[in-house]
């Protein structure tokens, strides 16, 4: 199946818009574990360029990132897709220990597609900047919002909660124990802001 602009640019809109049905589709999908893996790394490459993009295009948010981006590229990458890994991770057991039903590859293939839209909101978000940078922090504003809407009904959907508070507190937790380990983690492999300026 192929997809052009518009049809993608639909299915994001349709994402945000629609969120517990599009969950109930992406679950549904059944695409094979090793695609999902694939895409996962695939959208950790995707932050990285968006990250190097951001920085040639404003100076401010560059500057926020100027400790991040002295490492290598293929470190970035490795960092980010670490955090990605263990945050599919979390958000599976998360809701299992919640009592969630969801399974681990509909949690990969929940994470790939929302990184997926976030990374076309915030590419977006580079083109705003260009062309007015309030409107740009505006918009930045409200597609985190759209963002945090969208993932509280996909984890809802995967569990099967049917209760967003529950989702919400999910994904939460999932949050806090993959910013744990992966500083331990990334610590050990040399990977944080200091191994990365030395």
């Amino acid at each position: 199946m192929t997809m052009d602009f518009q049809t993608w640019m639909r299915a994001v809109w349709t994402s945000i818009a629609e969120p517990t049905e599009t969950a109930r589709k992406v679950v549904a999908r059944d695409v094979p574990r090793e695609a999902l893996w694939t895409a996962l790394a695939l959208v950790a490459v995707l932050n990285v360029i968006l990250i190097a993009a951001a920085q040639m295009l404003s100076p401010v948010h560059g500057a926020m990132q100027e400790q991040a981006i002295a490492l290598s590229p293929f470190g970035l990458a490795a960092i980010i897709g670490i955090f990605l890994v263990l945050f599919v991770f979390g958000t599976f057991y998360a809701g299992q220990i919640m009592g969630g039903t969801g399974t681990l590859p509909g949690t990969l293939a929940i994470v790939v597609w929302f990184q997926s839209v976030s990374l076309t909101l915030e590419a977006i978000q580079l083109v705003l900047v260009i062309l007015s940078p309030s409107i740009a922090a505006l918009y930045g504003l409200l597609s985190m919002g759209a963002l945090v809407w969208c993932f509280m009904n996909f984890v809802n959907v995967l569990h099967g909660f049917n209760n967003l508070g529950k989702a919400l507190a999910a994904i939460f937790f999932a949050l806090v124990g993959t910013a744990l380990i992966a500083g331990i983690l990334l610590t050990l492999l040399g990977l944080g802001p200091v191994g990365g300026m030395a």
